[in-house]
Formats: structure tokens, sequence, C-alpha cells
């Protein structure tokens, strides 16, 4: 994952790959070196903010505070992991 990937959001209880789930681009990051330290800034797409938006920033912005990138899948490996599939 690195800056300027498409993400889907991904929570944890959510197994199933649905392209209804909210959608950002990462803007930036930080430790990317470092699988533990890793974290990442998201800024959600639409013209509705979703309400994951308003609970992974500190302000209830568009653009969210550092959170672990195991939250997100980028939408480009979802697609490979789906056409490996079939």
């Amino acid at each position: 994952m690195k800056v300027g990937d498409l993400v889907i959001y991904n929570p944890d209880w959510d197994i199933a790959i649905s392209f209804d789930r909210p959608m950002g681009m990462v803007v930036d990051q930080s430790s990317p070196e470092s699988k533990y330290h890793h974290r990442i800034r998201v800024m959600w797409m639409g013209s509705d903010i979703p309400i994951n938006a308003k609970a992974m920033s500190t302000k209830g912005e568009r653009v969210t505070s550092w959170v672990s990138p195991k939250h997100f899948e980028v939408i480009s490996e979802i697609e490979i992991q789906r056409r490996r599939s079939d």
C-alpha cells in the first residue's frame, strides 16, 4: 500500500468482497517499511461522508487520522485475487 492507491474499507467482521463499502485514496503514510508501525491517512470518496470517516478522524472530517492499513484493501489487489479465483 502506498500514497495514491485507491482503497476500500474492510471492517474486521466483513469477509465478503463487495464494492458497496466506502472507498478512499491513500493521501499520506508513515513508517511504510515497518509492518507494526505502518500507518496511513485516507481521504474518503463520494459526495456523502461515510460514518466510517467520522469514526476514523479526530474532527469528523473527510480525511482520517493515522490508521492501520489493515482496515483497508487496495482495489487493484482485490481484482487480481478475484481473477485468480475465477
